[in-house]
């Protein structure tokens, strides 16, 4: 009977074991979804964002003003426009 009651607690730990298993398996890929849905989100809200423009002072484009280029004279979309724009 002993050897028997021995094998019971090896199925139990087994049972355990695969438990303790899927619980590990199943909050690993809710973290992963939780994790894709944010980027998701983070790029949706940046994609939302108005963008302040300037026109460039030489070519008249307007560009985000992230992108463009200052100087005492204005924006400009490129160095070489701002070079050229500020010599004459």
């Amino acid at each position: 009977m002993s050897h028997h009651f021995a094998g019971g607690k090896t199925m139990g730990l087994m049972k355990l074991l695969v438990l303790a298993l899927v619980v590990f398996a199943l909050l690993t890929l809710w973290r992963r979804i939780k994790a894709k849905s944010a980027a998701r989100s983070k790029r949706a809200q940046r994609a939302d964002t108005p963008q302040t423009m300037v026109k460039c002072s030489h070519c008249r484009v307007h560009v985000p003003e992230k992108k463009a280029l200052r100087s005492p004279n204005g924006w400009y979309c490129c160095a070489e426009h701002r070079d050229t724009h500020n010599h004459e």
